[in-house]
């Protein structure tokens, strides 16, 4: 039965691909490009038993025209790099993060990597989460933490909860 529904998915998004008239280009009627710059900012709010805020800078392939089925086959990949402030326990800790992010439909994925430091220690982690996604403007993820540095007191939780709210400059004019 799940066979069924990705096939019927995968016809779907290829037949949204094909049918596309772009201007100008009457042999192809499909072109993918996939880093069309539009960029924009990335702002987070994460928590489980941390709080954790943040801020990036995103390039993204959010793509010009809406694909059709009313956006439902919207494909959309961000790389982002930014600034975090985390609160583990009764510390304050700041971070530098980057992160790859790729939308489809209404599912989304993240893999993302921090560096975490205080005035005492550091830790590095990486973090996969899972998530639902509104057009990849709004996106609810829930992920885990895996904490790199073993030998060290400055430990996050295991897992997350967190909400980003993606700006694309196309939508500031």
């Amino acid at each position: 039965m799940g066979r069924f529904f990705l096939v019927i998915l995968l016809i779907g998004f290829f037949y949204t691909c094909n049918s596309q008239k772009l201007e100008g280009i009457s042999s192809k009627k499909f072109k993918l490009n996939p880093w069309e710059n539009n960029n924009g900012y990335r702002y987070s709010l994460g928590y489980f038993k941390d709080l954790e805020l943040g801020v990036s800078y995103i390039i993204s392939s959010y793509p010009q025209k809406d694909p059709g089925y009313g956006g439902f086959a919207l494909l959309v990949q961000n790389i982002g790099g930014g600034l975090e402030y985390l609160r583990i326990g009764n510390k304050n800790a700041f971070g530098a993060r980057i992160s790859y992010e790729v939308s489809f439909s209404l599912l989304t994925a993240q893999i993302a990597s921090d560096y975490i430091f205080t005035d005492i220690s550091n830790q590095v982690r990486l973090m996969p989460k899972l998530g639902i996604s509104l057009f990849s403007l709004i996106n609810l993820y829930y992920g885990w933490n895996k904490n790199l540095l073993n030998q060290n007191d400055l430990k996050t939780s295991e897992h997350i909860i967190s909400l980003e709210i993606n700006l694309y400059d196309f939508l500031k004019s």
